[in-house]
């Protein structure tokens, strides 16, 4: 080890170290200047008094946090269209798989595409909810409430894509 690293990884080691031992420090605050106790002199004085408590031992507290807004119209419209366009996609592909050029290009839908009817539209139906879940806790989490829509948004903007497809 040559000295320019260790004095590289010395000058590394202060920057990371120095300010959480700085944080850990106690050291007082020379605006707060503690008064002394007066000494009780009769039963009354003995009483133990409430202290003012000084802001270094009690800090101000942070208001908390509001909850993330989640709006119930905005979910169950996304909700719905995405099952409408599911619907729409697994009804196009249902009418035009039973024709020998057709082929499913998408590798989701690909292993079910060849299922019976009802069990096909189960199977679809299953996925939007799953999706339609997701969307829903994603909403209701503080770090993805502003991208729930996006999962939702996506599967429709896919669904329309499969049935467009389909007609063409």
């Amino acid at each position: 080890m040559n000295g320019r690293f260790a004095r590289s990884l010395a000058v590394l080691v202060a920057l990371v170290v120095g300010p959480a031992a700085m944080a850990q420090a106690n050291i007082p605050d020379p605006a707060l200047k503690i008064l002394p106790l007066p000494l009780p002199t009769n039963l009354l004085d003995s009483i133990p008094v409430a202290m003012p408590s000084s802001p270094i031992a009690n800090p101000p507290r942070p208001a908390p946090k509001q909850q993330p807004h989640f709006s119930r119209t905005r979910f169950a419209i996304l909700s719905a269209s995405v099952y409408a366009a599911a619907f729409a996609d697994m009804h196009q592909t249902f009418r035009e798989r039973k024709y020998s050029w057709w082929r499913e290009a998408d590798p989701l839908a690909r292993p079910l595409v060849r299922l019976p009817a009802p069990a096909y539209y189960a199977a679809g139906l299953v996925m939007a909810t799953g999706l339609n879940w997701l969307s829903w806790k994603m909403a209701h989490s503080r770090r993805w409430h502003n991208l729930a829509p996006i999962p939702q948004l996506l599967a429709v903007g896919g669904n329309i894509n499969g049935f467009r497809s389909n007609l063409f």
